[in-house]
């Protein structure tokens, strides 16, 4: 009996069905949210035109952009990505086939997300420049599965940079304004922990 082969999915098409699920989710929660493109427009600094192409799949954000619609919509990157998955919570994860959200020169995959309060992501492709500081409420972890990397925080008259290498961590309060990047030519795998934890 000859053996019947699936037919092995384009990692294209499986990009585009991804982008579509996302626009379809921005889509709804800002109607839910009862706001116009317009308004979100405005409250994320990103234009009409290019969110309506978010909206129809025909375009993909960067986490920075998505970071932006997120605290315009009230939600945040890690919800909305969680909410276009593809399969079950509890469903494998498989490197080779995520898609990922466009970072600068490198990307970013949604590896767990609990209604709890707890996300991980992981970076891929640091880039070897800063780029513009991140502050939201949650408590951040950051761990470094490969490479190495410089990270910046900085408050009201403070500033202070850390370098982590290989199974290094650093912890601090979403409030506080941090971003990092890249040291060396080696590549970057970056786990960025969420926590609902506050400091005191």
């Amino acid at each position: 009996m000859p053996t019947v082969r699936k037919a092995r999915q384009d990692p294209a098409d499986g990009e585009r069905q991804a982008d579509l699920r996302l626009g379809r989710v921005i889509r709804g929660v800002r109607r839910d949210h009862g706001l116009t493109l317009m308004q979100v427009a405005e409250a994320s600094g990103l234009s009409q035109p290019f969110l309506s192409q978010l909206e129809r799949g025909r375009t993909r954000p960067s986490m920075r952009s998505l970071f932006r619609i997120a605290a315009a919509l009230g939600t945040t990157q890690q919800a909305l990505l969680a909410l276009a998955a593809d399969g079950p919570s509890d469903a494998p994860v498989r490197g080779s086939t995520a898609p990922l959200v466009d970072v600068e020169t490198g990307g970013a995959r949604l590896l767990l997300h609990d209604p709890a309060g707890t996300d991980v992501t992981e970076f891929v492709g640091v880039p070897t420049e800063f780029g513009e500081y991140f502050s939201h409420a949650r408590r951040e972890m950051l761990y470094v599965a490969r490479g190495r990397i410089e990270v910046e925080l900085r408050e009201p008259g403070h500033g202070r940079t850390a370098t982590l290498e290989a199974r290094d961590t650093i912890a601090y309060a979403g409030l506080v304004e941090h971003r990092f990047r890249r040291l060396g030519p080696e590549p970057c795998v970056v786990l960025v922990i969420h926590s609902e934890g506050r400091d005191a």
